[in-house]
């Protein structure tokens, strides 16, 4: 069956939810995880022609070679498991180096390549380059997409024929494919790795016929539209090298320097739980046949105040906008509650992620009374921030949120906090004291973890059990801490918080 429209089976689907008692619980809430269970399907082949759905989702440079101008980016989807849709990208989207430096050797889990994909720091690849900034992940997607990106164990196998070790297995969001994937029959490609199996074939963008973003003209005449050799994962004939495939579809298992620039094409797991965030789009063969699909998803704008903060649009019906950078070198910053952009009055919802990642001017943040998350990462690593006010709206203070913010003093929370997750306020080393609303019903794992200052702790919230409070929550917090609980909470409070951390000299009362 031809699928013009994805989306509109939906309907079918509620009709039947409605007819068969069995699955009444399917509803209008979770439309999304029966769209994703029953529309999209992994490649199938009819002769020698090798089909496969495709989705967009993200945006990336291609079609303007200056990468001035981002177009929806399209992914082939090699299977799907519930709402787990295994992506690759329909084409190479850029050029990188595998390891940027020369006859050094690496495996995938300490190559550059895999840092520039998923925006590690220094400490992630042996070269010590921090690619925080300047990567891949966050100049395809957006916060919300990167939430929707499935962190993967990426299993890495070695070079059989070679003997060459593959490394450690890593856990990553965006990763290149391996020579198993590469020569499996259940994603629609060959088992010969040395057949030309179109299937493996992958053509460049103008992007990446100008060079992509490996900063220097290409290495070989690269033609838009023309099969390129990309990088794969695996191992070559040594840790210098690193398998490719050729632009005829066949995989190279030998030579492959890691670093030469060859041509990128990601591959990532999709959660497909949101579907504002993907659109069906159409089908694609190995021969070069293809159906048309529904159109993009619509982007978020961005915008700027008056000031030069810049925020992201969520919702331009509701008005809301998210907060993404700080636009000057302040030490002081308010996160407003409304914003006026262009006229238009927008209600200031969430802080992204790493919105002020590693901010060392700030000293003191107020965050208006419209925010309700806080996304993590967010005030990671600014280590001069001294004072904290949280809005009477947030509901969640994301995981790291204040992680390592070591001169941080004084923390104000209202009422309306119900989530502290894992390493929110991990080793701020100078807090003193915290009082944790009623309405928190979780704090993760090592969230006050090294807070060796905090000795006065004030618990309003009668909803905490031992499941929901993390691991070592309180661990290294000051041993002459006073925690006062709710009156009726005493003794298990007593009992729950000597598990996570907090020491036998502290007193837990009333």
């Amino acid at each position: 069956m031809k699928k013009k429209n994805v989306k509109r089976m939906l309907t079918t689907v509620i009709a039947l939810v409605t007819a068969f008692p069995l699955m009444a619980g399917v509803t209008a809430k979770n439309m999304s995880d029966v769209q994703a269970a029953t529309a999209l399907r992994g490649p199938r082949k009819s002769g020698n022609v090798v089909t496969w759905d495709c989705v967009y989702f993200g945006r990336y440079p291609q079609s303007d070679a200056t990468g001035k101008k981002s177009d929806p980016i399209k992914w082939r989807v090699l299977s799907v498991n519930s709402n787990d849709a295994f992506l690759m990208a329909d084409c190479n989207l850029d050029v990188q180096y595998y390891y940027d430096s020369r006859f050094e050797k690496t495996t995938w889990e300490s190559s550059t390549i895999r840092s520039w994909l998923n925006g590690y720091g220094s400490n992630y690849n042996s070269q010590k380059k921090d690619y925080r900034w300047n990567n891949f992940i966050n100049r395809a997607f957006m916060n919300s997409e990167q939430n929707a990106i499935l962190s993967a164990t990426v299993v890495n196998p070695g070079n059989k024929i070679y003997k060459v070790e593959g490394g450690k297995d890593t856990k990553d969001k965006v990763f290149l494919l391996s020579f198993e994937e590469m020569t499996n029959p259940a994603y629609g490609f060959a088992a010969s790795p040395d057949e030309k199996d179109p299937a493996r074939v992958r053509v460049d963008t103008a992007y990446v016929a100008d060079g992509g973003s490996a900063g220097s003209a290409p290495l070989l005449n690269k033609v838009v539209g023309e099969g390129d050799q990309w990088w794969l994962r695996s191992p070559g004939r040594g840790l210098t090298n690193a398998m490719t495939v050729g632009p005829f579809g066949t995989v190279i298992q030998d030579y492959g320097n890691v670093d030469h620039r060859y041509a990128v094409c990601p591959a990532l797991h999709l959660n497909l739980s949101n579907s504002k965030l993907w659109s069906y789009a159409g089908t694609v063969g190995s021969d070069g046949s293809s159906t048309p699909g529904e159109k993009p998803p619509s982007v978020d704008v961005e915008v700027k105040d008056s000031t030069g903060a810049v925020y992201v649009q969520t919702d331009s019906k509701d008005k809301t906008v998210e907060y993404h950078t700080s636009s000057t070198g302040s030490t002081s910053v308010v996160v407003p509650e409304t914003v006026i952009i262009k006229g238009t009055t927008y209600k200031v919802t969430s802080i992204s992620n790493n919105a002020f990642k590693n901010n060392k001017k700030i000293k003191k943040v107020v965050i208006g009374s419209s925010v309700k998350t806080i996304g993590k990462n967010a005030f990671q690593g600014c280590t001069n921030l001294r004072t904290v006010t949280i809005g009477r709206n947030v509901k969640t203070i994301g995981e790291n949120a204040f992680m390592g913010c070591s001169k941080l003093q004084t923390v104000t929370m209202e009422n309306n906090v119900t989530s502290i997750r894992a390493k929110a306020f991990y080793k701020c080393k100078k807090l003193k004291k915290i009082t944790i609303p009623s309405k928190v019903n979780q704090i993760g794992k090592q969230a006050f973890y090294g807070c060796k200052s905090l000795k006065t702790i004030t618990i309003k919230t009668k909803k905490l059990t031992s499941k929901k409070v993390g691991s070592k929550a309180f661990k290294g917090i000051s041993s002459k801490a006073v925690v006062k609980v709710p009156k009726k909470k005493v003794s298990a409070y007593r009992k729950i918080l000597r598990s996570k951390g907090i020491g036998s000299k502290a007193k837990i009362k009333k």
